[in-house]
Protein backbone atom coordinates (compact mmCIF):
# COMPACT_ATOMS: atom_id res chain seq x y z
CA UNK A 1 0.00 0.00 0.00
CA UNK A 2 1.36 3.41 -0.96
CA UNK A 3 1.46 5.77 1.68
CA UNK A 4 0.60 9.87 0.68
CA UNK A 5 3.46 12.04 1.83
CA UNK A 6 1.58 15.50 1.26
CA UNK A 7 -1.91 15.68 2.90
CA UNK A 8 -2.71 19.11 0.93
CA UNK A 9 -6.32 19.38 -0.18
CA UNK A 10 -5.63 19.77 -3.69
CA UNK A 11 -4.16 16.45 -3.24
CA UNK A 12 -6.86 14.76 -1.14
CA UNK A 13 -9.61 16.02 -3.46
CA UNK A 14 -8.05 14.33 -6.86
CA UNK A 15 -7.85 11.06 -4.64
CA UNK A 16 -11.38 11.52 -3.51
CA UNK A 17 -12.39 12.07 -6.81
CA UNK A 18 -9.97 8.61 -7.92
CA UNK A 19 -11.90 6.80 -5.35
CA UNK A 20 -15.16 8.05 -6.63
CA UNK A 21 -14.49 7.04 -9.95
CA UNK A 22 -12.60 4.08 -9.35
CA UNK A 23 -14.85 1.95 -6.47
CA UNK A 24 -18.81 2.04 -6.36
CA UNK A 25 -18.72 3.69 -2.80
CA UNK A 26 -22.11 3.94 -1.61
CA UNK A 27 -21.68 6.00 2.17
CA UNK A 28 -19.05 8.43 3.59
CA UNK A 29 -18.16 5.80 5.72
CA UNK A 30 -17.23 3.80 2.97
CA UNK A 31 -15.40 7.04 1.44
CA UNK A 32 -13.56 8.13 5.12
CA UNK A 33 -12.30 4.70 5.14
CA UNK A 34 -11.10 4.11 1.44
CA UNK A 35 -9.11 7.13 2.35
CA UNK A 36 -8.05 6.82 5.91
CA UNK A 37 -6.14 3.46 3.53
CA UNK A 38 -4.76 6.35 1.13
CA UNK A 39 -3.18 7.56 3.75
CA UNK A 40 -5.26 10.43 4.70
CA UNK A 41 -7.37 11.39 8.55
CA UNK A 42 -10.42 13.67 8.17
CA UNK A 43 -13.62 14.77 9.96
CA UNK A 44 -16.73 13.41 7.99
CA UNK A 45 -17.91 17.39 7.97
CA UNK A 46 -14.91 17.84 5.61
CA UNK A 47 -15.82 15.20 3.84
CA UNK A 48 -19.16 16.54 3.28
CA UNK A 49 -17.70 19.81 2.28
CA UNK A 50 -15.30 18.09 0.47
CA UNK A 51 -17.96 16.48 -2.10
CA UNK A 52 -20.14 19.48 -2.42
CA UNK A 53 -16.64 21.44 -4.13
CA UNK A 54 -16.32 18.76 -6.29
CA UNK A 55 -19.70 18.19 -7.24
CA UNK A 56 -20.53 14.53 -6.38
CA UNK A 57 -24.29 13.20 -6.46
CA UNK A 58 -25.15 9.88 -5.96
CA UNK A 59 -27.32 7.73 -8.56
CA UNK A 60 -28.67 4.25 -8.37
CA UNK A 61 -26.73 1.02 -8.94
CA UNK A 62 -28.43 -2.00 -9.13
CA UNK A 63 -26.38 -4.14 -6.59
CA UNK A 64 -25.50 -1.32 -4.09
CA UNK A 65 -28.51 0.83 -4.14
CA UNK A 66 -26.94 4.18 -4.41
CA UNK A 67 -23.57 5.08 -5.38
CA UNK A 68 -21.26 8.38 -5.81
CA UNK A 69 -20.39 9.63 -9.28
CA UNK A 70 -18.84 12.73 -10.48
CA UNK A 71 -21.24 15.04 -11.78
CA UNK A 72 -18.97 16.68 -14.56
CA UNK A 73 -18.67 12.72 -15.73
CA UNK A 74 -22.42 12.17 -16.59
CA UNK A 75 -23.53 13.27 -19.62
CA UNK A 76 -26.63 15.10 -19.50
CA UNK A 77 -28.73 12.18 -20.83
CA UNK A 78 -27.32 9.85 -17.64
CA UNK A 79 -28.34 13.48 -15.29
CA UNK A 80 -31.56 13.48 -16.21
CA UNK A 81 -33.53 9.85 -15.33
CA UNK A 82 -31.42 9.97 -12.10
CA UNK A 83 -32.23 13.60 -10.84
CA UNK A 84 -35.42 13.76 -10.64
CA UNK A 85 -36.26 10.64 -8.71
CA UNK A 86 -32.68 10.04 -5.92
CA UNK A 87 -33.13 13.51 -4.53
CA UNK A 88 -37.13 13.42 -4.29
CA UNK A 89 -37.15 9.40 -2.35
CA UNK A 90 -34.28 11.19 -0.15
CA UNK A 91 -36.33 14.14 1.38
CA UNK A 92 -37.92 13.19 4.25
CA UNK A 93 -39.33 16.97 4.96
CA UNK A 94 -39.07 20.32 4.64
CA UNK A 95 -40.20 23.25 6.33
CA UNK A 96 -39.55 27.04 6.97
CA UNK A 97 -38.61 30.18 9.39
CA UNK A 98 -39.04 33.69 7.32
CA UNK A 99 -36.29 33.38 3.93
CA UNK A 100 -34.83 30.38 5.34
CA UNK A 101 -35.89 26.60 3.98
CA UNK A 102 -35.07 23.54 6.25
CA UNK A 103 -34.91 20.29 4.31
CA UNK A 104 -34.51 16.88 5.84
CA UNK A 105 -32.86 14.17 3.77
CA UNK A 106 -32.06 10.44 4.74
CA UNK A 107 -28.48 10.18 6.41
CA UNK A 108 -25.84 10.80 4.13
CA UNK A 109 -28.26 12.32 1.44
CA UNK A 110 -27.77 15.94 1.90
CA UNK A 111 -24.74 16.96 -0.12
CA UNK A 112 -26.41 15.23 -3.26
CA UNK A 113 -29.36 16.88 -3.22
CA UNK A 114 -28.32 20.23 -2.26
CA UNK A 115 -25.90 19.93 -4.76
CA UNK A 116 -28.86 19.02 -7.57
CA UNK A 117 -30.92 22.32 -6.06
CA UNK A 118 -27.83 24.27 -6.73
CA UNK A 119 -27.39 22.86 -10.54
CA UNK A 120 -31.10 23.45 -11.15
CA UNK A 121 -30.19 27.02 -11.02
CA UNK A 122 -33.99 27.97 -9.52
CA UNK A 123 -34.70 31.87 -9.17
CA UNK A 124 -36.31 30.74 -5.84
CA UNK A 125 -33.55 29.48 -4.17
CA UNK A 126 -30.46 31.99 -3.55
CA UNK A 127 -28.14 28.84 -2.43
CA UNK A 128 -27.84 25.90 -0.02
CA UNK A 129 -25.30 24.43 2.56
CA UNK A 130 -25.59 21.14 3.28
CA UNK A 131 -24.78 18.81 6.13
CA UNK A 132 -25.37 14.59 6.60
CA UNK A 133 -29.07 14.89 6.82
CA UNK A 134 -30.29 18.57 6.60
CA UNK A 135 -29.91 20.83 4.12
CA UNK A 136 -30.13 25.02 4.69
CA UNK A 137 -32.28 26.49 1.85
CA UNK A 138 -31.22 30.15 1.74
CA UNK A 139 -34.02 31.32 -0.32
CA UNK A 140 -34.50 34.77 -2.57
CA UNK A 141 -36.44 37.90 -1.13
CA UNK A 142 -38.23 38.33 -4.38
CA UNK A 143 -40.74 35.10 -3.91
CA UNK A 144 -42.92 33.54 -1.85
CA UNK A 145 -43.42 29.91 -0.23
CA UNK A 146 -46.06 29.10 -3.17
CA UNK A 147 -43.40 29.93 -5.70
CA UNK A 148 -40.71 28.43 -4.22
CA UNK A 149 -42.65 25.10 -3.20
CA UNK A 150 -43.67 24.82 -6.92
CA UNK A 151 -40.14 25.62 -8.22
CA UNK A 152 -38.90 22.76 -6.09
CA UNK A 153 -42.02 20.52 -6.50
CA UNK A 154 -40.41 20.93 -10.37
CA UNK A 155 -37.56 19.11 -9.53
CA UNK A 156 -38.49 17.31 -5.91
CA UNK A 157 -41.87 16.03 -7.28
CA UNK A 158 -43.79 15.07 -3.93
CA UNK A 159 -42.44 17.86 -1.97
CA UNK A 160 -45.31 19.75 -1.22
CA UNK A 161 -46.67 16.15 0.69
CA UNK A 162 -43.51 16.43 2.34
CA UNK A 163 -43.89 19.89 3.87
CA UNK A 164 -44.27 20.67 7.40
Amino acid sequence: MYLYTMKTKKERLLVIKRLISSKRLSNQEELLEALRAAGFELTQATLSRDLKEIKVGKMYDPEKGHIYVLLQQLTASERKPQAPTIPAESVISLGFSHHLGILKTLPGFASSVAIYIDNCNLPEIAGTIAGDDTILLILSEDHNRRQILDALGDILPGIEEKTV
